[in-house]
């Protein structure tokens, strides 16, 4: 069993892990070139997976979901803000499509291989741990 100072020291170090993710994401700038993209994928895998993170916290069952959702969309709409002061569609689309593709792979790989598995409770399924699976005939 976990005391609850260990417990407190894991949320902690969550908090910590999301905050310095969030400074490395901010001083990202692009252009559209090969390694302009791959900072935005990056960017994406590294907030996608922080969001992960505190979805843990506040969804624990839709945590992959509440991380890709909100970096997508938030980046989405800084990026449509950016396209309507200074222009370039085209560049400000394929930004997003790079945050986006790294949001998805930084939410999957925090959710399945760096957090605890989900404990989830449900009146049709009942309560289970982990992989869940039912194949119908």
């Amino acid at each position: 069993m976990y005391s609850k100072v260990q417990e407190g020291e894991g949320k902690m170090q969550k908090l910590n892990f999301f905050l310095v993710s969030v400074l490395f994401t901010t001083t990202l700038s692009a252009n559209e070139d090969f390694n302009s993209e791959i900072g935005h994928f990056g960017g994406g895998v590294v907030l996608g997976g922080a969001l992960t993170v505190v979805g843990d916290y506040y969804y624990p069952e839709n945590r992959a979901l509440f991380g890709f959702g909100v970096s997508s969309v938030g980046f989405a709409i800084e990026e449509m803000v950016a396209t309507a002061v200074h222009g370039n569609l085209s560049g400000n689309l394929l930004d997003i499509a790079a945050h986006t593709a790294g949001s998805a792979l930084g939410a999957m790989i925090t959710d399945k291989y760096l957090l605890m598995p989900v404990i989830s409770q449900s009146k049709a399924n009942g309560n289970y741990v982990g992989i869940y699976t039912r194949i119908p005939f």
